[in-house]
């Protein structure tokens, strides 16, 4: 089929339901657009046109703008596939700020990415509960690697390490990978990651907090509240805190839906009131710390929008806000190779200031 040359100055987006089929039929017969797909497919086996992404005409040629590192150059004549690809440039980057009103806001307020916050939480998430433990003046400093493609800010990379200042005490995280091991640890080589997160939510705040004596809000009568009630909206995600299996799942009129999980040595999780559960959880699934089970509502026994945290440990409640997750330690033939590795990294943060902090380290 023949081609003219021709040339459109302006840039196109890729809608819902588009396609190289649906872009290109009135270009190409269906059996060259096969071919041109087929070639497409060995350039870039992974390559899927995506909504939003844009693409531009030149001469007898279709350009895809694949972000900002790649552009992918359909030949309209030739039907052969061509991909040109930028280089990423890593600048690592030491972000520092505090905190007036929230993480988000802080990170916001400096003009970076609220993506930047969640991950920063996520780090920290094992020491420091976002709903209750933030104060005004907290202080934090992150060595982020920021990428760069053609002069722009295309992303972040990994945070190789990061301080937060809670309340006067410094808590440092040092990213390190080696011998299928990978995480953040104290200089001193504790993991971070603990066996149980603090908190199901990511952000939000407490309503209420475990008490042997508290007048019910909804049957006005005084008794135990074994949880902690986390509000939020309705619909946020609610996380199990720790690795466990899905024992219950289902509704009773005083705790609406909920979920139980079994973890090792004896330990139980309740989420209580969720408005509806993550689609395909099953009683007797395996869910790690961290995945959806859940989400935010007001089922059951409920004034407001939260999810009614509980623990047990062989059979008794515990007070979530009190209980102290157990700590693993790197193997003692790395510790050697992480302090070489996080050397660079502690020296970037340590020229940090943090005029709140006792400058006492996480032991």
């Amino acid at each position: 089929m023949f081609y003219s040359i021709f040339t459109f100055a302006n840039t196109l987006t890729v809608k819902n339901g588009d396609s190289i089929y649906s872009i290109l039929n009135e270009k190409l017969t269906p059996k060259e657009i096969l071919i041109l797909n087929k070639n497409l497919k060995k350039a870039d086996p992974e390559f899927v046109l995506k909504k939003g992404v844009t693409y531009t005409f030149q001469s007898n040629k279709m350009i895809i703008h694949d972000g900002f590192t790649k552009d992918i150059i359909l030949d309209l004549n030739s039907l052969q596939v061509k991909i040109i690809k930028y280089p990423v440039k890593k600048i690592d980057t030491v972000i520092s700020g505090e905190i007036n009103y929230s993480l988000f806001e802080a990170i916001k307020s400096m003009g970076e990415s609220e993506e930047l916050a969640v991950r920063l939480a996520e780090i920290f998430e094992w020491e420091i509960d976002f709903f209750k433990d933030i104060r005004p003046g907290d202080q934090f400093s992150i060595v982020v690697e920021k990428l760069f493609c053609k002069d722009k800010f295309i992303g972040y990379g990994k945070i190789l390490g990061a301080d937060f200042v809670n309340q006067g005490r410094l808590i440092r995280a040092l990213y390190f990978e080696g011998n299928k091991i990978r995480g953040y640890f104290t200089p001193e080589g504790k993991s971070l990651k603990k066996g149980f997160l603090k908190a199901p939510l990511k952000f939000g705040r407490i309503t209420s907090t475990f008490k042997i004596k508290r007048l019910h809000p909804v049957l006005k009568t005084y008794r135990p509240h074994y949880g902690v009630d986390y509000a939020a909206p309705i619909g946020t995600p609610v996380h199990a805190t720790a690795d466990g299996i899905v024992v219950k799942k289902g509704y009773s009129k005083a705790n609406g839906y909920y979920v139980k999980l079994k973890h090792n040595n004896g330990y139980y999780t309740y989420y209580l009131h969720f408005s509806r559960f993550k689609k395909g959880l099953k009683i007797g699934h395996y869910v790690k710390q961290g995945d959806i089970i859940g989400y935010v509502g007001m089922t059951g026994y409920a004034t407001g929008p939260h999810v009614d945290y509980r623990i047990t440990k062989n059979g008794k409640f515990i007070n979530p806000l009190r209980f102290k997750s157990p700590t693993k330690t790197l193997p003692k033939n790395l510790v050697s190779d992480f302090r070489k590795n996080t050397e660079y990294v502690e020296a970037l943060l340590n020229s940090s200031y943090y005029k709140y902090a006792k400058l006492q380290l996480l032991q």
